[in-house]
């Protein structure tokens, strides 16, 4: 994927690559497991502050919720609507 950067008061653009963004949402949570599963069991992985230690694979996964009623807000905010 490639990004464009404007330099010199826009008159240059600067083309770089760069991979997929993966640091947010759906995406980041398959990259978080796809990582965890690479890492030997017996890693252990430092967490709040580096003061508690937890193996890799004692690590907890992350759980994907759906919303069970989605709400949408119309009339300038005065309406909600279920979907």
């Amino acid at each position: 994927m490639k990004t464009q950067i404007m330099t010199h008061r826009g008159t240059q653009i600067l083309e770089l690559e760069v991979g997929l963004p993966n640091w947010a949402g759906e995406l980041f949570k398959v990259y978080q497991e796809e990582r965890m599963a690479s890492l030997p069991a017996n890693t252990i992985i430092n967490t709040k502050r580096g003061t508690v230690g937890i193996k890799a694979s004692e690590y907890p996964k992350s759980v994907r919720k759906l919303p069970s009623r989605l709400r949408i807000s119309s009339a300038r905010g005065t309406a909600i609507r279920s979907l």
